[in-house]
């Protein structure tokens, strides 16, 4: 699964700054220059699912669901997130310290081994600080401080207090600055998940800015996070109605492509 990870990084311009495998699923903090994590995520969930499917003699779909992203506001927020992805194991009950868990992050942003290139430690390390890490002397200091705020706090929650209108994390100022900057940028907003563009996103405000009906119940299906449920209600449409209409919109997405 890293390996892949780290694919879809180079490939696409992005960093992680915190990770956690779980048996059934993953978590990842992801920093992009670009609005593209649906891109990466389609391109980390494909590769990973045909290289599933070749090891084990398997075909079809290997995760069940869309992926889910929160945008996080990181002067506020970055640390407590990362900590929390990292805690993941430990609130499970699977291990007692996020240290015993082999396949997270935990251990190199904290130092005990090296991390990969496509693991911004230092990125991490710059806000536990508040400031640029620039020596040896702070890269120890940040490892430490994060070692010692993961271990001592291990059902701390960001979603409680932090989380605005379900998709972002942040205060009404930063959701604000996120709205002002989609509005303005209509060249990039293909690329962000429709449920972070809009408030209150519904398929008919995607129909405008596609060809077909079908093609507006894709994006919302496929990239703006809404269930087959909500857009029936919104529809009015039947669910199955809904799925065969989605299922033409891929097939002709597929020979378009």
């Amino acid at each position: 699964m890293l390996e892949v990870v780290g694919q879809a990084m180079s490939r696409y311009d992005a960093e992680v700054l915190a990770y956690c495998q779980m048996g059934n699923h993953y978590h990842l903090v992801l920093r992009t220059r670009r609005a593209n994590v649906s891109r990466i995520m389609r391109h980390l969930n494909g590769e990973y699912a045909r290289a599933f499917n070749l090891r084990h003699a398997l075909d079809g779909h290997l995760f069940q669901r869309r992926f889910h992203s929160i945008l996080v506001d990181s002067d506020a927020y970055l640390v407590e997130v990362c900590r929390y992805v990292e805690l993941n194991p430990v609130r499970a009950g699977l291990v007692a310290r996020a240290e015993d868990w082999a396949w997270s992050s935990f251990r190199a942003n904290t130092g005990a081994e090296s991390p990969p290139a496509w693991l911004a430690t230092s990125e991490l390390h710059n806000h536990i600080l508040r400031r640029d890490v620039t020596t040896p002397e702070d890269q120890k200091s940040a490892m430490q401080a994060y070692a010692q705020l993961v271990n001592e706090v291990s059902n701390a929650n960001p979603w409680v207090n932090g989380l605005n209108h379900e998709i972002f994390l942040g205060d009404d100022a930063f959701v604000a600055g996120i709205q002002a900057r989609v509005d303005g940028s209509t060249s990039e907003c293909v690329e962000i998940p429709a449920s972070q563009r809009s408030l209150t996103p519904g398929w008919h405000e995607r129909q405008a800015a596609t060809v077909s009906r079908a093609e507006a119940f894709r994006i919302a299906y496929a990239d703006g996070g809404m269930t087959m449920v909500q857009i029936a209600r919104q529809a009015n449409l039947s669910i199955s109605r809904i799925s065969r209409l989605i299922a033409r919109a891929e097939q002709a997405l597929r020979k378009d492509t």
